[in-house]
């Protein structure tokens, strides 16, 4: 294999192999669950963020709908500013579902984790602004409101137990604030001694949901970084495994030293073609090419440069086959083969010559031939494929026609037809 083609796969495998060992020393060491490498948390990030606005939006825009469904509340208990409150209820839930679906199509789309427990604060927020609004008693209804943002919390950020504890937290700490430093009424009634005894464990409860919350979330997290790192893997697994199958499918069909098509796969398309020619009644034209004195260059320059030689060939070659079906291969040692389908031999015939001139143009030195440089003798032949016939009697004029140019002084090209040995 020549050394730029292991250059190659080892730049295209070493990536995901690093990226592979990454990923299994991850699982290995049970770190999946926890905060990634740089570089894989911003894809699982950006992973995330796809999850987040396919799934999760619904669970917003469900969460924002029971949001004003409650609004029933603030008919019921906001008295004379129940108008007031539903409007502003209402006014505060359009404008979030108009940002729910603005944020995916804006620059902003990234903050979409952070836009959300902006929201879910804002709500709770609110309701907090309608506790300050009612009367009491019928203010105390409003209290319960808090424990459907902290549900909203664990349902919307289920999935970065960061995210619901630190807005959890936010809400509980601000919900004691409100509570600790809102002035009470002057003459407290049995209701009011009622509500004050029971905040310590009103605040106690939602402390204990929060832990029972962050432990759900983190469970839920955990459970997603560790999916899509064994859903990352199986796809690096699977690229690797496509990859060595088209190298390998690719190595079976290529010349290891020039890189050219092999014998095999030469024969293969020949056969390929051939059928095809026969079928669309369409000529078939072979080039059986020899570097002359090949064997005494190797005996001169030695065999890497003889190698060198056979790869300048090749590709010079190899650079004529500009049409779909062309095809130059190594047919072994220093001979090869060109395939030119639905081409007359006066094209291969012209064709060869400018090959045959290409090759000499090149200047390989080679003083142990009459020409001073290295050259080749071709053969061709064409025939419309019909009948009993096979490709291996094409191959077989185009070989006499080889023989004939080496006979004639080489550095040339000789045509034949197949059953017309004469033409020329």
């Amino acid at each position: 294999m020549p050394r730029s083609s292991i250059q190659r796969d080892s730049d295209t495998l070493r990536p995901l192999e690093s990226q592979i060992t990454t990923l299994t020393s991850l699982i290995d060491r049970g770190k999946a669950q926890g905060r990634f490498p740089r570089p894989l948390e911003q894809e699982y990030q950006r992973y995330r963020l796809s999850q987040f606005f396919s799934q999760d939006i619904r669970i917003i825009m469900s969460g924002l709908l029971v949001f004003v469904v409650f609004g029933w509340a603030d008919f019921s208990f906001g008295g004379h500013q129940s108008t007031l409150l539903f409007s502003v209820r209402v006014l505060l839930a359009v404008t979030l579902v108009a940002t729910v679906i603005w944020l995916p199509r804006s620059p902003f789309r990234r903050y979409a984790m952070r836009a959300l427990v902006g929201g879910i604060y804002i709500c709770f927020a609110s309701v907090l602004w309608n506790i300050s609004m009612v009367e009491l008693p019928l203010a105390y209804f409003y209290h319960l409101g808090v424990i459907p943002m902290q549900v909203f919390a664990l349902l919307g950020l289920r999935s970065d137990y960061r995210a619901m504890l630190g807005c959890s937290l936010a809400m509980l700490f601000s919900y004691a604030a409100f509570i600790i430093f809102m002035p009470g009424p002057e003459v407290p009634s049995e209701i009011d001694a009622l509500a004050n005894s029971m905040a310590p464990f009103y605040l106690l409860f939602w402390a204990i949901l929060i832990m029972m919350a962050s432990y759900l979330s983190y469970i839920i997290e955990s459970g997603t970084r560790t999916d899509y790192i064994k859903n990352r893997l199986l796809a690096l697994e699977a690229e690797r495994l496509q990859y060595l199958g088209r190298r390998l499918q690719q190595l079976s069909t290529t010349d290891g030293l020039t890189g050219i098509a092999n014998r095999r796969h030469a024969e293969e398309q020949l056969l390929d073609e051939w059928r095809r020619c026969a079928r669309s009644e369409l000529p078939l034209a072979v080039m059986m090419v020899d570097v002359d004195y090949f064997k005494k260059f190797n005996d001169a320059y030695g065999h890497q440069q003889g190698d060198q030689c056979l790869r300048r060939i090749a590709e010079t070659m190899d650079g004529f086959c500009r049409r779909p079906g062309d095809l130059c291969a190594r047919y072994g040692g220093e001979e090869f083969v060109m395939l030119l389908p639905e081409m007359t031999i006066e094209r291969a015939e012209a064709m060869a010559q400018e090959v045959c001139a290409a090759i000499e143009h090149l200047a390989i030195e080679h003083n142990q031939s009459p020409h001073g440089v290295a050259t080749v003798s071709i053969g061709v032949a064409a025939v419309v494929p019909a009948g009993q016939a096979n490709y291996e009697e094409l191959l077989r004029e185009a070989d006499m026609g080889l023989y004939e140019a080496k006979e004639r002084g080489r550095n040339q090209v000789f045509r034949r037809l197949p059953g017309n040995p004469s033409a020329a």
